[in-house]
């Protein structure tokens, strides 16, 4: 066998067989990798994000990778809810496990833990480097960077410097300061106490592996080094951003008409006899008239706040529907762009039907925004019930006031199409990543910059 990380050909071999794993495995196992691989990476994403802000653990990967999958008698894991939200339960759990483990593609254990409530019986599950690979492979998830590339945070503390050039910007964590500073000869950024500009040498590691970062991060907006078009319009984003605002501040008013109409509600049920006296009642036949003039247009208020945010949650999801299909077509951005995403809202507000989103041959978009679009088109039916943990709860009562009605189905499963193509298409990360620059092929052992370092 040829030596790990040695040219092109034992990448492609490599991948290849990751593949071949992935293929390999029925819908449910590959339910199962993609749940686990997804909590394996928030894990070390957080750990990494720790590290660069100079917070250090060095407990073993050997031993944070373990994943909590099933810990029965006890609240549900955030496994266990990931795949009942995939409407897979733990019926085959076991057996599932058993047949991941024996393809080499996670490991796992037992254990038994003392608790308040007695003994409970643990499983765990840790993916191996086969699993994460054919995970990638089979979800076209992003490469792992290579010896001498910045991590995510290092490249987005190298944009904001190239941004700001000639001016400063703060540079925090001990790791990072090591990636940008500390360890590159000749440095990326000079300054001190805390604010630096970025160097000569940090222009070139920008513009020579910019194309390369936009395919390992797509999450970071970087402008072009040769200055061509964003792909992703400032002005579309904005647009985006108001459309949201516009549902948050009709459910706000709705809140607030509720809560007038609720108090109102209250003055109207009092009923103490009022004292003797012409005056007294009188003035109580006043009270009880305001406050039905009160109630009724409290729920005049309230009705009102409602349409609104129905309106602005159908043209909410329009508008982030088709930025999804222009992303995922790779349609020219710019102000046309931006004029087409408006044009899509304005058709949208009196209909909650949206055009069905595009395939984007990304496992972890498709499953999602599929799924989203299949519940609220009536196409996509839970096979059983959630866990009764994860059921809706009553409406919530806090200091006798209660939660307004809450939207009708289709809406609020419009709302949740929306809100899942939004997390996508925001700042452009779905378009970088399905169309990135074309990267140019490095050399064996590393990226073409020399003097480079690990950040």
């Amino acid at each position: 066998m040829h030596q790990a990380g040695i040219g092109t050909g034992r990448e492609q071999s490599v991948a290849t067989k990751a593949q071949a794993a992935w293929e390999a495995l029925n819908p449910r196992q590959q339910t199962y990798m993609t749940v686990l691989y997804d909590h394996d990476q928030a894990e070390e994403t957080a750990r990494a994000q720790d590290a660069a802000a100079g917070y250090y653990d060095d407990t073993p990967a050997s031993v944070w990778r373990w994943i909590d999958v099933v810990t029965p008698g006890a609240k549900l894991t955030s496994v266990q809810r990931a795949l009942a939200l995939r409407d897979v339960r733990d019926d085959g759990a076991g057996s599932t496990l058993q047949a991941l483990q024996r393809y080499g593609l996670i490991e796992v254990r037992d254990e038994v833990v003392e608790g308040p409530r007695g003994k409970s019986r643990t499983v765990k599950a840790k993916l191996t480097r086969a699993g994460r690979a054919a995970v990638r492979a089979g979800t076209k998830e992003p490469g792992r960077r290579r010896a001498g590339e910045l991590s995510e945070y290092a490249w987005e503390r190298l944009v904001r410097l190239w941004r700001a050039d000639p001016g400063t910007v703060r540079i925090w964590g001990h790791n990072t300061y090591e990636a940008l500073v500390g360890r590159p000869s000749p440095p990326y950024a000079e300054g001190k106490q805390g604010d630096y500009r970025i160097t000569e040498a940090g222009r070139e590691h920008y513009r020579t592996l910019w194309a390369r970062y936009a395919v390992l991060y797509p999450d970071v907006a970087a402008p072009d080094p040769d200055g061509g078009p964003e792909p992703w319009p400032a002005e579309l984003q904005r647009t985006l951003d108001r459309m949201k605002g516009a549902i948050e501040l009709a459910h706000r008013a709705q809140w607030s008409a509720h809560r007038r109409y609720e108090e109102a509600e209250k003055d109207v049920g009092k009923t103490a006899a009022p004292r003797e006296g012409e005056a007294d009642a009188e003035w109580h036949a006043l009270l009880l008239e305001q406050a039905r003039a009160r109630s009724a247009l409290a729920l005049v208020h309230r009705e009102r706040a409602t349409e609104e945010a129905v309106v602005a949650i159908r043209r909410y999801a329009h508008a982030v529907c088709a930025a999804y299909t222009a992303s995922v077509e790779g349609r020219p951005a710019g102000t046309d762009l931006t004029t087409a995403v408006v044009a899509a809202a304005d058709a949208g507000r009196d209909s909650a039907k949206v055009p069905k989103p595009p395939v984007c041959g990304l496992h972890r978009v498709d499953t999602a925004v599929q799924e989203a679009y299949g519940t609220l088109a009536g196409t996509r039916t839970r096979k059983r019930p959630l866990p009764k943990q994860m059921q809706p709860s009553a409406r919530s009562v806090w200091r006798d006031f209660t939660d307004p009605p809450p939207h009708d189905l289709v809406v609020r499963r419009l709302l949740e199409l929306a809100r899942t193509v939004a997390s996508y298409v925001d700042g452009g990360a779905l378009r970088r990543e399905l169309h990135p620059p074309a990267v140019p092929d490095a050399p064996a052992g590393g990226p073409p910059a020399a003097g480079v370092t690990t950040g």
